[in-house]
């Protein structure tokens, strides 16, 4: 039932939107939450779908971040990587648009301490906020943005995503 409910909100978001385009983004994570004080700045990369209605559009996208960590003491091991999933509104200013909405950031920690191994998953849901600018070339648009993003809408949790993409 859960997955029809988000085909049926995709199909009609679709049906209404003057103009639905698919794309993908690739960027940089930088962290800026004392929380996140392990964190290295890291690529992003992702894919994005931008529908547009008459006075605003609904975004919405899904990105993978490797995230480079900081050694910590006594870990011998370790990888961290996340997952956001964004989904919400932005307004447009000529070329300029400005916005924001939820995110749902899965965090994913494996690391080998003293010998013993451990693997959590976490899920975050959080907001966004999100200013960049669209040049249209040719049957294209590409699209800068920047996003400060609150984990657990909490800003000691905060980082900020730097990304350029193509939009189709």
């Amino acid at each position: 039932m859960k997955k029809l409910m988000i085909v049926l909100l995709v199909v009609s978001v679709s049906a209404f939107a003057g103009l639905v385009e698919f794309g993908g983004h690739a960027g940089l994570f930088i962290p800026s939450g004392y929380k996140l004080e392990y964190y290295k700045t890291s690529p992003i990369f992702g894919v994005n779908i931008l529908a547009h209605m008459p006075m605003f559009a609904i975004e919405g996208s899904v990105s993978y971040v490797p995230i480079s960590t900081e050694e910590m003491i006594g870990v011998t091991e370790h990888s961290v990587s996340m997952i956001p999933i964004l989904a919400g509104i932005r307004n447009y200013s000529g070329p300029i648009f400005y916005g924001g909405g939820l995110a749902l950031d899965i965090l994913s920690v494996n690391m080998v301490r003293e010998g013993v191994e451990t693997d959590e998953t976490d899920s975050r849901v959080g907001a966004y906020g999100n200013i960049g600018m669209i040049l249209p070339t040719g049957g294209m648009d590409v699209e800068a943005s920047l996003k400060y993003h609150l984990m657990d809408f909490d800003f000691d949790m905060a980082w900020f995503s730097l990304t350029a993409g193509i939009n189709f």
